[in-house]
């Protein structure tokens, strides 16, 4: 599969799938494609001038489980850089794609996808729009923003999953975002201390790396920490930590 994403990111424009020309950076659909019928799968790809969140959408029907490939390649002034790979997830999904500048001048972004069987497939490339779902962990408990504020300092608790507003966040440049704030290790307070909503800053104690175990290892205190549901705590309520990274159960939690 990081053959097939090589593949999507160099030889999509070689191959005339998709226009060359670039699109501004407002927010909205930027390139899309579909395709039906038996084992249908379809690619796009496209570039866009000073882009913001860049996602992808894939949609099916039947909806079931898809691998979509994606690539990046961004560049500011002189300098240019790649990224791709490939996620596995059931449709319909959203997903933030990454790429290594916080402002780029350009991206050439493309993403492809394909269904099992007879149906159909749409991928669709999007610029502005942040994907928002569940953040869902142990024992069907979801991270739940209290009261769904936006005050700064507002507790980050484990919630029984029922895909609410205060349930929605997005991941993106290693931030994990609800209402425009960021979950943060308070007063970056080590291991054992609470993780609240706070003003997105771009500091160490609140950028996450999401590993393949499943967990958010904070960038913070030498990358030891991960967002933790206390003792396996079902109770509706109970704080959101960090601690000391043990690949157990009560430290996995799915991307939004």
């Amino acid at each position: 599969m990081r053959k097939f994403a090589y593949l999507v990111t160099t030889t999509l424009l070689a191959a005339g799938a998709v226009t060359a020309s670039a699109v501004t950076a407002s927010a909205g659909t930027v390139s899309s494609c579909s395709a039906k019928g038996n084992n249908a799968n379809c690619a796009t790809a496209v570039s866009v001038n000073h882009p913001s969140t860049l996602s992808v959408t894939v949609t099916a029907s039947p909806n079931q489980s898809v691998i979509v490939a994606w690539g990046t390649s961004c560049s500011v002034g002189s300098s240019i850089s790649s990224k791709d790979g490939t996620f596995t997830a059931r449709t319909p999904v959203t997903r933030v794609l990454p790429h290594a500048f916080t402002h780029p001048d350009s991206c050439i972004v493309s993403a492809a996808s394909g269904i099992t069987g007879n149906g159909s497939v749409r991928v669709t490339l999007s610029n502005g729009a942040t994907a928002s779902h569940e953040v869902r962990g142990f024992g069907n408990m979801c991270a739940d923003d209290t009261g769904n504020s936006t005050a700064a300092g507002t507790k980050i608790e484990a919630w029984t999953c029922y895909n609410g507003a205060s349930e929605q966040w997005a991941f993106s440049h290693g931030e994990l975002i609800h209402r425009g704030k960021c979950m943060n290790d308070k007063a970056n307070g080590g291991s054992g201390s609470r993780v609240v909503l706070y003003t997105c800053t771009g500091a160490a104690n609140e950028l996450w790396t999401h590993n393949s175990h499943g967990e958010y290892v904070l960038k913070a205190h030498h990358g030891t920490l991960c967002l933790d549901d206390p003792a396996f705590s079902k109770k509706n309520g109970t704080p959101l930590v960090v601690f000391t990274c043990h690949n157990t159960a009560n430290q996995h939690w799915t991307l939004p």
